[in-house]
């Protein structure tokens, strides 16, 4: 998980390594046409509709983290918020490392806001979290030591 919006006692918290989080929007989307200079505010981004990656556990039921428009659509994955952005239905915000290659092309824009971090980016910790009560079997405890190895790498 990435963050440091939950917390739970039931969930240990590893912390693997740091990953950036950007804004971004389809390149035709009416907010990726801000007057160059202007910076985009909370209240403009509220107007459009955010697209919002949702938690399907009980532990966030209720909570949301992240969620700064009223108008929102859930999905529940990456890569299904990732194609609604892409095609222009709303922005959000996403793993610079998966929006990289459309950063670089042109698809999608970063937001000018500074409400959302320096040039809309964010670095957030990444986290492998597991049950406290649950101890971690040996294919749980080659995959933390792959990740980590993964996370030193990059």
């Amino acid at each position: 998980m990435v963050g440091e919006g939950f917390r739970d006692p039931r969930v240990a918290l590893e912390a693997l390594a740091a990953t950036e989080i950007v804004a971004v929007a389809a390149a035709g989307h009416p907010l990726a046409a801000a007057p160059s200079g202007r910076s985009l505010g909370l209240d403009d981004l509220a107007d459009h509709l955010q697209i919002v990656q949702s938690d399907p556990s009980a532990l966030s039921e209720g909570r949301d983290f992240g969620v700064l428009s009223p108008q929102t659509c859930r999905v529940n994955t990456q890569d299904a918020k990732h194609a609604m952005i892409l095609a222009g239905l709303g922005w959000g915000r996403l793993p610079v490392w998966l929006v990289e290659r459309d950063l670089r092309e042109g698809r999608l824009v970063p937001l000018p806001t500074a409400a959302l971090g320096r040039e809309a980016r964010v670095a957030y910790e990444a986290y492998l979290a597991h049950r406290v009560d649950q101890p971690l079997g040996p294919a749980a405890q080659a995959f933390r030591e792959i990740l980590a190895a993964i996370a030193r790498v990059a």
